[in-house]
């Protein structure tokens, strides 16, 4: 169908299009999984947007619902201005939501963009986490072997998607933010403050920590099917 809606998954940080399989085996609308190419030089949000689309292009993807988690958010800007008019809902998961014009870093308290900054000029290949670190911030509520994954599969981006703006968000009217109530990564008032820079989104929450589609898979697929209909019911009276 020429107005068929594809979801279209992009992860966060240090996972990849892999994080999204138990969801997406939930849905019973079209779905992708795209690997964000920030693992090369060059890996602004700007860029790793084009790629995306580019992609998608390629794939013959039309209308689409875009669902960013995390480190994602940083690509909204790029994503809905290239998307535009095919864009016909986003749905923000615990996403950093830069201030206009801003970066990753710039969304985050003075400290933590200071000890960033410094931190990625010594390591201009990207920054891993230590396991304890990831278990503690990522898997808290997650299966052991979930987690032994997480770590072992876990890869660093390159600074450039976090140092570099994220570009200005556009108004995003149909947009909903799923606020995570045990995140230890974006704790929940960090998320209150990035969804605050979006159009009056729908916010729902959900009693998961950071990997949701991990953890409670088929609870967010569920979430996530409601977002695909009202999409699909929109895009019927366009």
């Amino acid at each position: 169908m020429a107005n068929e809606i594809t979801m279209v998954f992009l992860h966060g940080a240090g996972t990849g299009a892999w994080v999204w399989e138990r969801v997406i085996k939930e849905l019973s609308a079209p779905a992708v999984a795209l690997d964000i190419p920030g693992r090369i030089d060059g890996a602004t949000p700007d860029n790793c947007a084009a790629a995306l689309v580019a992609e998608l292009d390629r794939r013959g993807v039309n209308s689409v619902v875009l669902v960013l988690h995390s480190l994602a958010g940083v690509l909204a800007s790029g994503l809905s201005t290239r998307l535009e008019p095919r864009l016909k809902r986003c749905v923000f998961i615990a996403a950093v939501i830069p201030p206009s014009g801003g970066s990753f870093v710039d969304a985050l308290g003075f400290v933590n963009r200071v000890v960033l900054r410094v931190l990625f000029k010594f390591n201009p290949k990207g920054l891993k986490p230590s396991p304890a670190m990831i278990r503690r911030q990522l898997c808290n509520d997650l299966a052991p072997q979930d987690a032994d994954q997480v770590i072992s599969c876990y890869a660093a981006e390159m600074p450039e998607l976090y140092l570099t703006s994220a570009g200005v968000l556009p108004l995003l009217p149909n947009s909903t933010y799923i606020k995570l109530l045990k995140d230890q990564s974006l704790l929940p008032l960090q998320q209150d403050s990035m969804r605050a820079r979006l159009d009056r989104p729908l916010v729902r929450e959900m009693d998961a920590g950071h990997l949701v589609m991990l953890s409670a898979p088929a609870a967010l697929a569920q979430l996530l099917e409601e977002e695909a209909r009202a999409a699909q019911r929109s895009a019927s009276y366009d």
